[in-house]
């Protein structure tokens, strides 16, 4: 699942807590303002004149365009690194992954580890985190350009606690 599609699954509530989290990142305050100019081709001027509501509003549906699919998955994974840093050391760390918390250490391509420590790492996390949460994280690490591990992906696809409720009616 893209990150713009997992935005699609998210209540206005959780994309407002999860970009705010994501501005903590210096970066990504810019990225979204170039982003809600640029999709929604609105002036800045007439932006900035808008009331806070109605900015929120352009940031939330820029978020689950496809068009913004890089900016989606670049917010998302900021928030979840200001947010769950502890959910995704553990992932790292029950993998034996090279990390500094909950950042990767190393550069490229993520090589796929054995089917039998993935599951222990997804099944330990489960136990530890809110499904929830271990669920938004895995779906953003698969969506990752240097993730291509596909027994993650069937995971993804076929567990009901990996599925990602749809919360955007609320």
């Amino acid at each position: 699942m893209k990150a713009y599609e997992t935005f699609r699954l998210f209540s206005n509530d959780e994309i407002d807590t999860l970009v705010l989290l994501a501005c903590e990142d210096e970066e990504i305050p810019d990225k979204i303002a170039g982003a809600v100019l640029t999709y929604r081709r609105i002036p800045l001027k007439r932006l900035e004149r808008l009331p806070e509501e109605a900015r929120k509003a352009y940031v939330r549906r820029t978020l689950r365009d496809r068009q913004a699919a890089d900016l989606s998955l670049f917010v998302l994974s900021a928030a979840l690194l200001q947010g769950k840093a502890k959910l995704i050391a553990a992932f790292l760390e029950a993998l034996g992954l090279p990390h500094d918390g909950p950042n990767l250490t190393t550069e490229g391509e993520v090589s796929e580890p054995a089917a039998k420590k993935l599951k222990a790492a997804v099944d330990g996390l489960l136990k530890e985190f809110p499904a929830r949460d271990v669920a938004i994280y895995l779906h953003a690490f698969a969506a990752q350009p240097d993730v291509g591990w596909p027994a993650l992906e069937e995971r993804l696809r076929t567990d009901p606690k990996l599925a990602i409720e749809d919360q955007s009616a609320g």
